[in-house]
């Protein structure tokens, strides 16, 4: 019986997570480039003065996971992530009444402040919590169902931008967060207790590094601490870059209609990566499983810079969306193993902050390569130097730990 009830706890659990992944990153984060036009079609100004708005939310979301690691450990989460999500919610809702772009600008910082609570840190907190096995494997699959959300959700919010305006757009996404997160986050069970215990067993040396673990303070004296950061900031700045794709199979002459599938083949990968990298994990040593998803991004950014054929692009698209594992589910998996519970989702924030300002940089700056240069290959180039220089610091640094 007290199984039974544990796996109902887990199945919810699972659910709200898989929730968030689905509707956090595939919603929020995968579809906001579908309103860049209209709504500088409405405004009269130029789509990066609409897209300066998600510089500032990534750069809020940087100065955000400053503290929010901390906040997570003081404060109860069932109650911060539903504050969160109905922040966020109601952020979206009034930007269907947006008359100006100062309100664009002010509705996604606050989104940005709350982003790293309600999704980028929820999730490998929530999951950390609850799995003392499998950790890998059930991360891969939570944070690999962003892209699938991402895959869902565009058609959805474009059909709806067509038929109801980019206004339209805003209101279904608050109301896909208001409706469906918030009444999720208010029943959550953030840890595991007596009568729902986490699943699987520690082994002694595993305990023993859980429940005395480092802090972050203790975690700066590490060079693992420096080569993860490092990693993150780099490999966050390959990720922002994505967005670029689309701009770069135009530009070599293929049609939009083919430029969108390259960028499908590319969420398609991400899905993928995300899901085996997790499993693998589990089950084979992390030093191998970075160098082959870490040449998973050198090969398929690589063939970004060399091939000109569309069906190939696609193929190379789905190759460097199998290395976006690396940054996204590896990376988080690795401070929780090096660093334990104990400050864990204060580790990861730092971390993950300076992911965030890489990611709000590259944006831009790849851009500005492409104005100065007329090609995204310097950009892309960048993206296969950053796999190669973090596989190398994660390499020395854990191998010097062992």
């Amino acid at each position: 019986m007290t199984r039974k009830k544990n796996h109902h706890s887990l199945g919810e659990f699972l659910l709200f997570v898989g929730f968030i992944s689905m509707i956090g990153f595939g919603l929020i984060v995968n579809t906001i480039g579908l309103f860049f036009g209209p709504i500088s079609q409405e405004f009269h100004v130029g789509r990066a003065s609409v897209a300066l708005m998600t510089t500032l939310q990534n750069a809020a979301a940087a100065i955000s996971l400053l503290f929010a690691g901390k906040v997570m450990k003081k404060v109860n989460l069932r109650w911060l992530l539903t504050a969160c999500f109905s922040i966020i919610a109601i952020s979206m809702l009034t930007l269907a009444a947006a008359h100006s772009l100062t309100h664009f600008y002010i509705a996604w910082i606050i989104i940005g402040i709350c982003q790293p609570i309600a999704i980028t840190l929820s999730i490998p907190v929530l999951l950390s919590n609850w799995f003392n096995q499998k950790l890998g494997t059930v991360m891969g699959i939570s944070l690999g169902l962003s892209a699938f959300g991402g895959t869902i959700f565009n058609p959805i919010i474009a059909d709806i931008i067509t038929k109801f305006g980019w206004r339209g757009g805003f209101i279904a996404e608050g109301l896909l967060i208001g409706l469906i997160l918030m009444p999720l986050a208010a029943s959550i069970r953030p840890n595991p207790d007596e009568k729902h215990p986490a699943y699987g067993t520690t082994t002694k040396s595993e305990s023993n590094s859980l429940l005395n673990g480092i802090t972050l303070k203790e975690a700066l004296h590490q060079p693992v601490f420096y080569a993860l950061a490092f990693a993150m900031l780099a490999l966050q700045f390959v990720s922002g870059s994505v967005q670029h794709i689309s701009g770069h199979i135009t530009n070599l002459g293929i049609s939009p209609v083919l430029a969108a599938s390259v960028v499908s083949g590319v969420m398609i990968g991400a899905a993928v990566g995300k899901i085996s990298i997790g499993y693998f994990l589990d089950k084979l040593s992390p030093i191998l499983v970075l160098l082959v998803y870490s040449l998973f991004g050198i090969l398929g950014w690589s063939g970004q810079i060399f091939l000109t054929n569309s069906t190939l692009l696609t193929i190379s698209a789905f190759i460097l969306g199998l290395g976006q594992g690396v940054c996204l589910v590896a990376l988080p998996y690795l401070i929780q193993k090096q660093f334990g519970e104990k400050d864990y989702s204060n580790i990861l924030s730092v971390i993950n902050m300076l992911g965030a300002f890489a990611m709000s940089l590259s944006v831009y700056l790849v851009g500005l390569f492409f104005d100065q240069t007329h090609s995204y290959n310097l950009g892309w180039t960048i993206n296969v130097i950053a796999y190669i220089l973090s596989f190398i610091a994660i390499f020395i640094t854990l191998r010097k730990k062992a």
